[in-house]
C-alpha cells in the first residue's frame, strides 16, 4: 500500500528531499526511502496544459480546419491512435511517479524518462500526424525555412546528438537538476531535436520526404554510435558522475554506482533495440519495393515479348496482307502472386501495317474485371 505520507499531487522540485551540502561535498546519502514513499504523483500543470493544447490543435487541424480549407486526406484511425499514444506517454513520463523518481532519487529512471521523450514519444508523434499537416509548417514565415534546413539528415544528426551529449556532461547535468527552469529547457530541446532526428526516417511529408530505404539504414547505423558510446562511458565509469544522485536518499536498494550503471545500460541497450527495429523496418520496406519493381519489370518484358510475337505471327512478309486467321483474344499476365492479372485484349484481325491500340483490363483472381 502507498504510505500515508505520500501525496497524490505534489510539486517537490524546489524542495527535493536532498541535502545540498552533500551535493557540494560529493558525499553519499545513506538515508533509505521506506516502502512506497517514493510513489508521489509529481504534478506540473504546465505539462498537462501544453499537451492538452497540442491535442486540441491536432483534432482541430485534422477535422474542421482540414474540411474547411481542403488541406488533405482524412487522418486514419491508426494515425489518431499513434498521436493519442504519444500524448499519453509524454504525460506519464513528465508527470507522476516516473518524474518524481527521476527528479529526486534515481539516475536510471531519469534515463528511462529521456528514452520515452526522445525515442518512443516523438516516433509515435511523427507516425500520428499526416504529412499534409507537417507541410503547413513550411507556410509559416521564418519557421518554415528553418524547419526545412533542420530536418536535413546531417544537421538533424548534429543537432540531436550535440544536445544529448551537452546535457549529459556532469556540470550541465548538475545545473538541470538544481535549476528547474534549465531542466524544462533541457526536456524541450530533447523533444524538439528528437522530432528533427527521426524525420529522415519517418517523414510523412511529400514536400520534405524521408531518405531512401538504403540511406535510412546507413543513417540509423550512424545514429547508434553517439548514444552507445555515451551509454558505455556512463556504464563502465567507476566514479559517480552526477553528485546529485549520490546525495539523494536510496531507493530500491540501489547504490549510486549501481544506479549509474543501470542508467548507462538503459541508454546502451533499449535505445539500440529501437534503432534496430527502425533498421529492420527500412530493410523490409526496401525489400518489398525491390520486389514490386522486379515484378513490374518482368511484366513489362512479358508484354513486349508478347507484342513482338504477335507481330511476327500476324504479318505476312511477302505481301503485307492482313492475316484473317483468328488470333488469341487475350493475353493474361499474372501479378501479385496471381491475385491480380493484366489482360491484353487483342483485336481480330490485326493490321500490322497500321497503328493500333491494345486495350488493357485488370482482372481479380476470379477473372472478374477490376473497376479501378
Amino acid at each position: 500500500m502507498i504510505s500515508p505520507s505520500s501525496v497524490l499531487l505534489a510539486h517537490v522540485v524546489e524542495a527535493r528531499r536532498l541535502n545540498m551540502d552533500l551535493i557540494v561535498a560529493g558525499q553519499t546519502n545513506t538515508r533509505v526511502v521506506e516502502g512506497w514513499d517514493w510513489f508521489v504523483w509529481d504534478f506540473h500543470p504546465s505539462i498537462s496544459i501544453g499537451l492538452g493544447l497540442l491535442t486540441i490543435l491536432y483534432f482541430w487541424l485534422i477535422g474542421p480546419a482540414r474540411r474547411r480549407w481542403n488541406l488533405g486526406r482524412e487522418a486514419t484511425r491508426w494515425e489518431r491512435r499513434f498521436f493519442i499514444a504519444s500524448v499519453i506517454i509524454l504525460e506519464l513520463s513528465l508527470d507522476g511517479p516516473v518524474h518524481h523518481l527521476a527528479d529526486n532519487y534515481l539516475f536510471s529512471v531519469h534515463m528511462f524518462q529521456h528514452l520515452m521523450i526522445t525515442l518512443i514519444g516523438p516516433l509515435l508523434l511523427l507516425a500520428g500526424i499526416p504529412g499534409w499537416a507537417w507541410d503547413q509548417v513550411l507556410r509559416v514565415p521564418v519557421l518554415g525555412p528553418l524547419f526545412r534546413w533542420a530536418v536535413k539528415p546531417v544537421w538533424a544528426f548534429l543537432i540531436y546528438n550535440g544536445v544529448l551529449i551537452a546535457f549529459h556532461l556532469p556540470d550541465a547535468y548538475g545545473a538541470t537538476m538544481v535549476n528547474h527552469n534549465i531542466h524544462i529547457l533541457e526536456h524541450l530541446m530533447f523533444m524538439a531535436s528528437a522530432v528533427l532526428v527521426w524525420w529522415p526516417v519517418l517523414s510523412r511529408s511529400e514536400r520534405m520526404p524521408p531518405l531512401g530505404y538504403g540511406a535510412q539504414m546507413i543513417y540509423l547505423l550512424a545514429m547508434s554510435f553517439p548514444m552507445k558510446i555515451l551509454g558505455a562511458v556512463i556504464t563502465v565509469k567507476d566514479d559517480v558522475l552526477y553528485n546529485f544522485y549520490a546525495a539523494a536518499p536510496r531507493v530500491w536498494g540501489l547504490t549510486p554506482g549501481g544506479d549509474q550503471r543501470l542508467g548507462g545500460l538503459m541508454m546502451w541497450l533499449p535505445a539500440g533495440l529501437v534503432l534496430w527495429f527502425l533498421a529492420a523496418r527500412a530493410f523490409t520496406l526496401w525489400w518489398k519495393q525491390d520486389r514490386r519493381d522486379r515484378q513490374t519489370t518482368a511484366t513489362s518484358t512479358a508484354v513486349m515479348v508478347a507484342l513482338l510475337a504477335l507481330g511476327g505471327c500476324s504479318q505476312n512478309s511477302t505481301d503485307n496482307q492482313i492475316v484473317e486467321k483468328p488470333v488469341q483474344p487475350g493475353l493474361v499476365i499474372p501479378m501479385r502472386d496471381g491475385q491480380v492479372s493484366v489482360r491484353l485484349l487483342i483485336p481480330e484481325p490485326v493490321d500490322m501495317t497500321k497503328m493500333f491500340v491494345l486495350p488493357v483490363r485488370l482482372d481479380d483472381q476470379n477473372g472478374r474485371p477490376i473497376d479501378r
